[in-house]
């Protein structure tokens, strides 16, 4: 004999019309009832048919069980006052995703602190990383549960997009700082579960997300705002503490303000590893701006990077590579050991505090938060000529005097405004 079995919707039903009946029962009359029992009663046989029909009168399948849920723990423990914001974020993200759900736990796969920099996020992989709560923006007015939903919404997988609408729990400081709303778009809550979604294969890599909860931020290995080093740069220098520019076989170019080391390493992105490590025999100030020549002991084989005669105009793409630290706020990470590129602009020189405007370039922050940090001063900014990287800046300084990295255009050493010095100081440059 086959058994039926209700699904658990079916039974949903039968119930309700059981309690629904005794209801009535209690508060009308026989005839009223019985007629209120007769016609729950065909509801139910209607539902009950309808089910045993699909399955060919045999039994009603089970419900299929539900889409696997993530559970994304969080450690709020370090956050004191803010706390009730994190845990306010929580529920709203509870609210407005269903594959991955949100939890309090120490210790958990977000770790959760307080500084007095600028809010931010570090992701390791998908689901996973640290979360600042940053007083500067607090004090600037920004609404505090907002900055919380929105750093988790980086470790969630959400990139900063500049929208400039307080709808956009991502538009970050392009929103007005009254903006109060705290609370993910439809579209964004949709990437949140695509992200999700299956078996939610967690990305790898690092990435720093600084300047999120209401101001804004773009994803930051590094030049702030930037990537890995997509290519094996063979004119990179790594000068303890700073980098640099192989410009001649025996000759490196940085910043005038790093200390000028006994050796550097030459030919690898990675600072640590690879490449030829050259012993620095003397270094040359240039005398107006922060431009330094490394002569090298000896000579080595790496294609240099050419000088060529013009930096070129406003609007003109460039890229800056460097071994600058992972968080925009002074002293808030080490340097990683691969170099990270960010691509970026030349700017109007008016968008640059304090230039020269003869002999320095305005480099744009892209999206108003990516750009050079500790570590960055005297590398590269490059171009593409015909195929091929030319070097026609070297990392000098902010362009707002502001601690914190990326909150303004940056400086550079203008190298091709400066080339006859340097092809005399080095006995002659390559040709470009």
């Amino acid at each position: 004999m086959t058994q039926t079995v209700y699904d658990s919707r079916t039974l949903t039903h039968l119930a309700s019309a059981r309690i629904d009946t005794r209801r009535c029962c209690a508060v009308a009359g026989p005839r009223e009832c019985a007629m209120v029992r007769r016609h729950l009663l065909r509801a139910a046989t209607a539902l009950v048919a309808a089910a045993l029909a699909a399955t060919g009168l045999t039994a009603v399948a089970a419900a299929p069980a539900a889409a696997a849920v993530r559970t994304v723990y969080y450690d709020a423990s370090r956050t004191g006052e803010f706390r009730t914001n994190f845990d306010a974020a929580a529920r709203i993200w509870n609210s407005s995703v269903s594959n991955v759900q949100l939890a309090p736990r120490t210790p958990g796969n977000i770790t959760i602190y307080v500084d007095n920099g600028w809010p931010r996020a570090q992701t390791t992989s998908l689901g996973n990383g640290r979360v600042w709560m940053g007083w500067e923006a607090v004090n600037q007015g920004y609404d505090r549960t907002r900055i919380a939903t929105h750093e988790i919404g980086h470790i969630l997988g959400l990139p900063d997009r500049r929208t400039g609408l307080c709808s956009d729990l991502m538009s970050g400081s392009s929103a007005p700082v009254s903006c109060r709303n705290a609370n993910p778009s439809a579209a964004e809550a949709a990437q949140v579960q695509r992200n999700f979604a299956g078996s939610a294969v967690a990305a790898t890599g690092s990435f720093t997300w600084t300047g999120a909860g209401t101001a804004d931020g773009e994803v930051t290995p590094l030049v702030v705002g930037g990537r890995p080093a997509t290519e094996n740069y063979p004119f990179m220098v790594y000068v303890s503490g700073c980098t640099g520019t192989l410009i001649k076989a025996n000759w490196a170019v940085t910043a005038k303000h790093c200390g000028t080391p006994a050796s550097v390493r030459v030919g690898s992105v990675n600072r640590t590893s690879g490449g030829t490590v050259v012993r620095v025999t003397r270094a040359v100030n240039h005398p107006s701006i922060d431009v330094k020549l490394l002569q090298l002991a000896s000579s080595v084989s790496y294609a240099p990077a050419p000088i060529p005669t013009t930096s070129g105009a406003v609007g003109t793409a460039t890229r800056i590579i460097g071994w600058g630290q992972t968080c925009a706020p002074r002293g808030c990470g080490s340097a990683p050991s691969v170099a990270n590129e960010l691509d970026t602009s030349i700017v109007a020189d008016n968008r640059c505090g304090g230039i020269n405007a003869t002999y320095e370039i305005c480099t744009n922050n892209t999206n108003g938060n990516s750009g050079a940090c500790y570590g960055d001063s005297g590398g590269p900014q490059v171009r593409r000529v015909n195929g091929v990287w030319n070097l026609i800046g070297a990392t000098s300084r902010s362009g707002n005097n502001d601690s914190t990295c990326a909150t303004a255009p940056s400086i550079y050493g203008d190298l091709p405004s400066i080339r006859t010095w340097i092809n005399t100081q080095v006995g002659g440059l390559p040709a470009a």
